[in-house]
This record gives structure tokens, C-alpha cells and sequence, in this order.
């Protein structure tokens, strides 16, 4: 164990000598009756005190920490020694800066020196030393940092330029302080301290903080790694610290870990030697870094790897020997280096990256990645890609993550949040931002318009509720607090604005605004409104972007256009947008007004009715109030289509002379490239959000769905923009009969429109291009999901093809594929009840070590319409044991199970009924619980579903962690199904017979 240094110096201990000589010398002056009257008394005391602790009962315990006053260090250096007295206080009551969640010591943390010593693979603790070197600026009584759950915490050694401190340290548990104190009162004065702290670490395997992880490998042999993930607030629980993310220090590490293993950290490993059976590695010192970016690893030396170069190597990915002899790393190494050499050149910084970055698959990692400045962490599913059994989307997401955690090397790491409430900013922007390195080595994907169906359309569907918030949250300091409000609408409205920002702004100045904002904020925290207003010329760029942050949903612009004598007159208006008339929406503000970017081009001519002459006006403005008007004289313009290519974050509804939708439908059809694929997604949307609301009748979204697929609907977005709205309202239409057999059969007609066939659809083509390859991956799910006969058959041929030895996890040819594997396993066993193929899939999920096709054969064992199979799956999952359902997939397979109209009674029954016993299991702590209420119920259409729910958040009012608002959403949600039903359904039914009949 690492100690501090033996005390040397004779001046400490002829101070201590001198001290002691000078007390006994004093009690020679006092009379002998004196002292034995003080002995007799003190005697006494110890008598008396130790009766009364016999006698107090104890039945209820308290809880001290005491302020104990430090004992002098072993050390070299020059101590200076002052006496203090101990105090008890009470860990749940906060003193003076305690009470502020946010640390309020002004000081600069220059760099954190961390030892750990793991001297055996057995460990479940691990011991550990950190050292800070601060600068106090101004003066203060306390002096505050963050520790939290260590096994053992040593007092502290600190040092005021070079001299020993004697401080009291106590806890502040509910903020995960420790504080110091002078004695007397004393301040601490502005000067250059050193503090030295020892403590104990317990190894986790919650994936948070100092963790161990176990794994299967190949041959089913066993293996354990140890690592840190210290985002957002988990570094107080791996050593002492300022654990906010503005307080940047250098980090220099040192690791003693046992014989046949591996120690990674952010920087190079520097020197290492090999002594009595364990290793020391140290490594670099790192460029200065938020806590939470420090990180280290401790993998056993069969790990798999695969590098760039052999000889001096850059990139570095570490994963189970399994999937890396099988190859399966190689994409992942492939995407990180091209995103290395895209973002260098882009951003025009390079000493952003250590010289080394090792990226680390995690076996069930908690999350997906983190981010970590050189070691970049990964759940194993995320960066592993196996062609056999993997689709074309499941690529494109390893490789925008991996892009994405490389593009944190520049936007988290080099340049940091100040708060945590711009934790979205450096999100969304490289999620953003992590399309161009994929656009420009493979541009067949056309990756950057993915981001309409990935973000724009999710986000505008969940930001279109009364109970959505904003971005940026006011008024919200703590730390937990926040994050909670960093959920999938905070990151996915975050990359729609900031793309919406790029495109004012223009690609070149986008980009210059990125590369000057990260040259002056280089290695520390940045100024986000500096970056706004450097980029718009026309408006306040801070204003424009508080706009879009600081207020929960967006606006619907009404366009309307009026031709008088020959002269063309526009009226703009504002509005905000709520999806449905059912929500209350009384507490927000009517008057609210976003700064829309208006892009729009006119077309037509209104004097001849002629909707196909589009050489047009282009109106380009900001729009700042309610209502704003544009005269063009001498114009007689038929149509304008506003929100060019779907740049912006509203909805925009017309009003034109004659037939409005119906002029875009002439257009595509005649002039099938004249608006471009971000355009004819824009028109989706629009028109499925109107009429879902009611504003517009839905005839308009199946005309131009219908005009799409008449010229050759050959995009992946279009699909997945139809697909996506489809599979929305089919969540309600499967329990409306009467609407249920037409709504199925226009799905079918447009995917089956132009001759196309399922032989077409199942026959992959080597020469198919990434976009071809998601189309038919589409067709087919759409087919399978409108249960068209012809398909359900197919998929289940195909099922019935693929040898039993594939089900136990044999590395056998499969002769399906993987676009079509998920809808082959489920619609197989949603339509055929069989039973032995069922519990092959069943022993499928228990044994196969790919995660991605865990969740593939979960789907499908939840798919099943057999009662006696989903009850079996709900209760021997809630006992646990294992063979049954893994704690992690409970939840998500109630979830699946309720995508279906018999497994939808089941789960709620059986919800109901085990609440109790739910909540004893897992906690009220446990999100995937006290979220699932939302995913439950998303198909509920009946008051008398609303009525059981609300009985059922009465009986149990505490709704736990994050279950609030989850039951809120599944509130808003289930009345917005009943509004629809009432309102819209017999809109959406009598819109099929209007299409039919032209």
C-alpha cells in the first residue's frame, strides 16, 4: 500500500520535544494534594461516563461524522503544527457554502497526481492515493471538494505553500462534500495548496465510478476487467476531487496491477516495471481535463486487439478475443480512423488527441459509450459489426457512434461545458456533426439527410406536448436535476436546431465559427453565446438561440397567400403548436414568439391556374413577431412552399386562392425533381401532423404519399418518414376494426405499387447500394406489419430454413439475410404457434453472446400470441434465476409484449396485479420500472384504460425515480389516443375511400 513519506525532519521533532519537555516541567510548580484531587475526579469521570453508556438504550442509532483534526504527516517537509478541537456534526445538515449544490471556492486546480494498487485479480477493493495541486484565489472559511462511498477515507494532508495545515475535515453527505476547516476559525488565505488523501475504493458492477466487469469469452471461458466511468458525477467516487466539469486539471496517473494483465489510461503509457509478481505502469501526463474525461483500464493480456500500424500505432481496439478473431472490430477501426483524419482537417486543431486513442468494448457496458479523452469505452453491440447477422441500419449505427465519441475529442474534451446545463450542447453538436466524416468516405449513404427520420421527426413528435421542456432549463442548478432533463428529446431537438443553425449561418461560416470557438477556449470551458453571435449577421445570435432553448415546443407558421389586381400578398403568423386538442395547455405562455428563419420559393400562376410554372420569388427573413407581411407587385403566384429543405423546427400550414396540398402533389408528379428529398420529407410531415391535429383532413398526407410513390419512391427517408407516421397510428388502428382493413391495404398498395414484388424485396442484390439495401429492409417490415398473407408466409419459410444449430449459438451459414432477420424470427412467431420454435428462440436468447441478436430473439419470444408463453415469460422473469429473462431485458420485453394486441392484455394484467411485488424486486429507485408505465400503455384507447390507470397511480401514489413524469407522458398520451379516436378516425377511414375514388 502506498504511504506518505517517512518524516526526516529533526525540526518537527525537536518541536515535539520541546513541547513535551516544557508540559512536564510545569507540573513540577504544582502542589502533590492538587494533583491527586485532579487524578480522584478524573477517575470518576471514566466511571460516571461509562455507566451512562451501559444504561442508554439503544434501539435507534445515530449516524455522526466527526470533524477530527489531522494528524501531522510523515513527511520531508517543513510542518508547522497548531492545536484544534474536534467537533460532531450532524452529515444530513448543512454548514455555510455546503448548503450551495455548486462548489463556490474560487480556485484553479492545476493537476491531480492518482495511484492505484490492484495487486491481485481476486480484489473486490482497490487502494488509491490522489494528490491535488490548487490555487486558492480568494479567501475562504471552508474548504470544500467532493468524495463519495469509499470503503475508507484517510484525513487529509494539506499543504499551504509547502506547509503543513492542521485541518478538521467532516462530511456533507446529501452533495457528496468534505470539508476542511483552520482552526479557530482561522481562513484559509489565497496561496498554492497541496492536498494528499489515501483511501479505498470498492469495486463495483454498476458500470458508474471505479467498476469490475465479468464476461464470457470463447470456448465459454470466464474473464474480469476493471475500468472507470467517472461521467457525469462519478469521479468523487473513484478518488477525492473538484468534481465539476469547469475546474480542468492534468492528470498523472500510476497503476500497480497484477502479472498477465493490461493497464490503459487516457495518455501513453510512459514506463513500466515488472517487480514481485505485479507491474507499475505510468503513464503520460494528460493535457488538462474535466474529472469526469480522466479514466483507466485494467484488462487481462488475453484481451483482444487490432491496431492501424503494427509498428507505431495510433488507434487501438481492444475487445473479447471472440468478436476480434472473428474480424468484427475491424469496421469499428476503420470509422475511427477516418473520422480522425476528417475532424483534424475540418476543425484545423490536432492537439485535441493524446497520440494514442484506444477505443475498449465492454461487454454489457451500462451505457453506450463514454467518451473518455485517448480511452474511449464502448458496450461491445455498439462497435462490433458481424455482416452475417447484422442489418444495414445496425452498421450505420456503429458507425456513427464510433464517429460521434471521436468527434467528443474536440467538443467535451478539448473545449468543455461550463455546466452541466450545456451538457446538450456538446451532444447534439457532435451528433450532428459526427454525419460529415460518414458523408465524405461514404457518400452513398447520404448520412447528413438521416438526420430528418433519426432526430427531426422523433423530436418534433415529443416536443409537440404540453408536458415537453425546454433544452436549456432555468433556474435548475442541481446537478440531478439536470441531467434528468437530458433525455432523447433534449439531444435530438439539440441536433435539429443546430442544424437549423448551420444552415442560416451557411456551411463555410458554420465551420469557421466551430474552429475559432475552439482555438479561444482551447483545453478549457466555452463561452456559447460568443459562438451564436459570431454566426448570424441579420439577428442577435444569442437571442435567435434562446429562442429555440429556453422554451418547451415550436411554432406553427400559417402561410397564407392572396392574389389582388395581379400583385402576389403574403401573410405570415405564428403560432405555438400542441399536437392535440385533448392536452391542457393553460400554463403556457400564448404569446410566446420563436425567431423563425422564413426560406420560402413561390411558384404557379394564379391568373391561368397553371401550379406547374416554379420560376419563382425567393423570400428569405426572420420573422421575430406574430404577424409579418410581403408584398410582391406585379406577381400572380399560385403556391409557395415555405421551410426549404427542411431546414427549420416548425410546422407551416397554407392557405392558397384555389386547391392548396394539392398544388405540391401537381408538382411532384410532373416535375418529380423539382423539390428536393429534404422537401418531400418536409410535405410528410407537415401534412401528418395537421391532420393528426385536425387542422387539415387527411386525405392531404395520402395524396402525397400516393404522388411519391407514382413517381418512384426510391429514398430510404421518404420510406422510413411514411414508415414511422404509419407505425404511429397503427398503434391505435389495430383495435379499430372498422378502419383497420383499408388502412392496411394503402400501406400494401404503396409498397407494392410500380410492379415491385416480394421476390424484388427478398432478393438482395450484390450491386444494391447502402440506400437500396434500407429500402427493402423497409418494404418488407411494412408488408409483415400490415399483415399481408404473402409475406407472414415468406417470413416464416425463411424461418423454417435456418438450421436448428444456428439456435444454440453455432457458427453455421443462415441463408437469410440480416436486413430481413428480425421480422423473419418475429413475424414467425407472432402467426405460428409453435411451440418447439419457440423455445429454440427462447434458448437462443440464453445462450447466444451476440447482443444484437439477444434483442432480436427477445422481440420475437414477446411476440407470441400465445397467453400461457408471455405469462411464463412475466413470472419467471419477475423470480429471476438463470434461465430466465435477465433483469436489464425485463422492462424492454413488457414493452414488446404490449406492440401487440395479446400481449398488451397480458402485461397490463399482469402489471396490475404484481405492482407490488414489481416494485419490492426492482426498486423504486430502478428508471426501467418506473418508466415502463409510458411504453405500456401507448396503444391505450379507451376511457376505461385511463380510468384503471389512474386507480393504479392512486393506490400507489410514489411513482419513484423518473416515474412522474413518465406517468404524466403515459397520461397525456392515452388521452390524446381517445381525442384521436373521437375526432379523427372517421377523417383518416373516409380519406381512403376519397384517395380510392381518384
Amino acid at each position: 500500500m502506498a504511504t506518505l513519506p517517512r518524516t526526516t525532519d529533526s525540526n518537527l521533532n525537536e518541536t515535539r520535544s520541546i513541547g513535551v519537555i516544557s508540559r512536564f516541567a510545569s507540573l513540577r510548580t504544582v502542589p502533590k494534594s492538587w494533583i491527586i484531587i485532579a487524578v480522584i475526579f478524573y477517575c470518576a469521570s471514566l466511571l460516571t461516563v461509562g455507566l451512562l453508556a451501559g444504561l442508554v438504550p439503544r434501539r435507534i442509532q445515530y449516524t455522526n461524522v466527526f470533524a477530527t483534526p489531522t494528524r501531522p504527516p510523515k513527511t520531508t517537509e517543513t510542518t508547522e503544527i497548531t492545536e484544534t478541537t474536534s467537533t460532531t456534526t450532524k452529515p444530513s445538515v448543512c454548514i455555510d457554502d455546503e448548503c450551495n449544490p455548486r462548489l463556490v471556492s474560487d480556485l484553479i486546480v492545476h493537476s491531480y497526481e492518482l495511484e492505484y494498487i490492484y495487486n491481485d485479480t481476486t480484489q473486490t477493493t482497490v487502494q488509491g492515493k490522489v494528490t491535488i495541486e490548487f490555487t486558492l484565489k480568494q479567501p475562504t472559511k471552508q474548504l470544500i471538494y467532493h468524495a463519495q462511498g469509499f470503503v475508507r477515507l484517510e484525513e487529509p494532508a494539506l499543504y499551504e505553500d509547502g506547509v503543513y495545515r492542521l485541518v478538521s475535515m467532516r462530511k456533507y453527505i446529501p452533495n457528496d462534500y468534505l470539508s476542511l476547516y483552520r482552526t479557530a476559525d482561522d481562513l484559509f488565505a489565497p496561496n498554492q495548496y497541496r492536498l494528499v488523501q489515501q483511501f479505498v475504493v470498492q469495486l463495483t458492477d454498476t458500470f458508474t465510478g471505479f467498476y469490475q466487469s465479468t464476461y464470457q469469452d470463447k470456448d465459454e471461458t470466464m474473464g474480469k476487467l476493471l475500468a472507470a466511468k467517472l461521467r457525469p458525477i462519478n469521479a468523487r467516487k473513484a478518488f477525492p476531487c473538484f468534481d465539476e466539469p469547469q475546474l480542468k486539471a492534468q492528470f498523472k496517473i500510476r497503476i500497480i496491477h497484477p502479472q498477465n494483465t493490461i493497464a490503459l489510461s487516457n495518455f501513453p503509457i510512459i514506463q513500466e516495471t515488472n517487480q514481485n509478481n505485479v507491474i507499475q505502469t505510468i503513464f503520460d501526463d494528460t493535457f488538462r481535463m474535466s474529472t469526469y474525461i480522466a479514466t483507466w483500464a485494467i484488462l487481462p493480456d488475453t484481451y483482444g486487439k487490432i491496431l492501424d500500424d503494427p509498428e507505431e500505432p495510433q488507434v487501438t481496439v481492444w475487445a473479447r478475443r471472440e468478436p476480434t478473431e472473428k474480424n468484427q472490430t475491424a469496421f469499428a477501426l476503420e470509422i475511427a480512423m477516418n473520422s480522425i483524419t476528417f475532424y483534424e482537417e475540418y476543425f484545423s486543431v490536432s492537439e485535441a488527441l493524446p497520440l494514442k486513442i484506444d477505443i475498449l468494448a465492454i461487454n454489457n457496458f451500462a451505457s453506450v459509450a463514454m467518451e473518455s479523452s485517448g480511452l474511449i469505452s464502448f458496450r461491445e453491440d455498439r462497435i462490433t459489426y458481424n455482416e452475417k447477422t447484422m442489418s444495414t441500419y445496425q452498421k450505420l449505427q456503429v458507425a456513427n457512434i464510433v464517429a460521434h465519441e471521436i468527434g467528443h475529442s474536440w467538443f467535451g474534451n478539448y473545449v468543455t461545458c461550463k455546466w452541466w446545463d450545456d451538457l446538450w450542447f456538446s451532444e447534439a453538436m457532435v451528433s450532428w456533426l459526427c454525419r460529415k466524416p460518414l458523408d465524405i468516405n461514404y457518400p452513398d449513404w447520404n448520412i447528413e439527410v438521416q438526420a430528418l427520420t433519426d432526430d427531426v421527426i422523433l423530436a418534433m413528435w415529443e416536443d409537440a406536448k404540453p408536458s415537453s421542456h425546454a433544452i436549456v432549463v432555468k433556474n435548475v442548478t442541481g446537478v440531478s436535476e439536470i441531467l434528468d432533463y437530458l433525455d432523447l428529446l433534449t439531444y435530438t431537438k439539440g441536433v435539429s436546431v443546430l442544424r437549423m443553425l448551420e444552415y442560416i449561418a451557411t456551411r463555410d461560416k458554420f465551420r469557421s465559427g466551430l474552429q475559432n470557438y475552439l482555438m479561444i477556449n482551447a483545453f478549457d470551458v466555452g463561452d456559447l453565446n460568443m459562438f451564436y453571435d459570431q454566426l448570424l449577421n441579420n439577428t442577435n445570435g444569442t437571442q435567435f438561440m434562446k429562442s429555440w432553448l429556453e422554451e418547451p415546443n415550436y411554432p406553427l407558421l400559417h402561410v397564407q397567400l392572396n392574389v389582388e389586381n395581379g400583385d402576389t400578398k403574403l401573410t405570415f403568423t405564428q403560432s405555438r403548436f400542441i399536437l392535440s386538442n385533448a392536452l391542457n395547455s393553460s400554463h403556457l405562455d400564448k404569446n410566446y414568439r420563436w425567431k423563425i428563419h422564413i426560406k420560402c420559393i413561390l411558384g404557379g400562376n394564379s391568373s391561368d391556374f397553371d401550379t406547374n410554372n416554379r420560376t419563382g420569388d425567393i423570400i428569405d427573413f426572420i420573422l421575430e413577431k406574430e404577424q409579418d407581411t410581403e408584398n410582391l407587385p406585379g406577381t400572380s403566384y399560385s403556391w409557395i412552399k415555405c421551410n426549404q429543405n427542411f431546414q427549420g423546427f416548425h410546422v407551416t400550414q397554407y392557405s392558397f386562392p384555389t386547391t392548396t396540398w394539392q398544388s405540391f402533389t401537381s408538382v411532384i408528379e410532373t416535375q418529380p425533381t423539382f423539390f428536393s428529398i429534404e422537401d418531400k420529407v418536409n410535405l410528410m410531415q407537415d401534412t401528418f401532423l395537421l391532420a393528426y391535429k385536425g387542422l387539415i383532413d387527411y386525405a392531404e398526407p395520402l395524396r402525397i404519399i400516393r404522388s411519391l410513390t407514382k413517381i418512384h419512391m426510391t429514398e430510404y427517408v421518404h420510406w422510413r418518414t411514411f414508415q414511422w407516421h404509419w407505425d404511429t397510428l397503427a398503434e391505435l388502428i389495430d383495435y379499430l376494426p372498422d378502419t383497420l382493413t383499408k388502412f392496411r391495404d394503402f400501406a400494401i398498395q404503396q409498397v407494392l405499387a410500380n410492379d415491385v414484388t416480394l421476390d424484388y424485396i427478398l432478393s438482395p442484390d450484390v450491386d444494391d447500394n447502402h440506400n437500396e439495401k434500407l429500402v427493402k429492409g423497409i418494404l418488407f417490415t411494412l408488408l409483415c406489419r400490415m399483415n399481408h398473407p404473402d409475406a407472414i408466409e415468406r417470413a416464416s419459410g425463411l424461418f423454417k430454413s435456418i438450421p436448428i444449430a444456428h439456435f444454440n449459438n453455432s457458427d453455421v451459414a443462415i441463408g437469410v439475410a440480416a436486413d430481413f432477420l428480425s421480422d423473419v424470427y418475429k413475424y414467425h412467431l407472432q402467426n405460428d404457434d409453435n411451440e418447439a420454435d419457440w423455445n429454440n428462440m427462447y434458448n437462443y436468447y440464453q445462450v447466444t453472446t451476440s447482443t444484437h441478436e439477444k434483442t432480436r430473439a427477445l422481440i420475437a419470444i414477446s411476440s407470441t400470441n400465445n397467453k400461457d408463453r408471455l405469462n411464463k415469460l412475466l413470472n419467471e422473469g419477475l423470480i429471476g434465476g438463470p434461465n430466465t429473462i435477465k433483469r436489464q431485458d425485463y422492462f424492454p420485453m413488457m414493452g414488446h409484449m404490449s406492440r401487440h394486441a395479446t400481449g398488451r392484455e397480458a402485461v397490463w394484467s399482469f402489471y396490475k396485479e404484481n405492482y407490488s411485488n414489481l416494485a419490492n424486486t426492482f426498486t423504486l429507485e430502478n428508471r426501467p420500472f418506473t418508466t415502463a408505465i409510458a411504453s405500456i400503455t401507448r396503444s391505450f384507447e379507451k376511457e376505461s384504460f385511463l380510468h384503471e390507470m389512474l386507480d393504479l397511480f392512486l393506490k400507489h401514489p410514489n411513482a419513484g425515480t423518473g416515474g412522474e413524469a413518465a406517468r404524466q407522458q403515459a397520461i397525456d398520451q392515452v388521452n390524446m389516443n381517445i381525442e384521436w379516436v373521437k375526432s379523427r378516425e372517421s377523417s383518416l377511414r373516409d380519406a381512403f375511400d376519397t384517395i380510392s375514388r381518384h
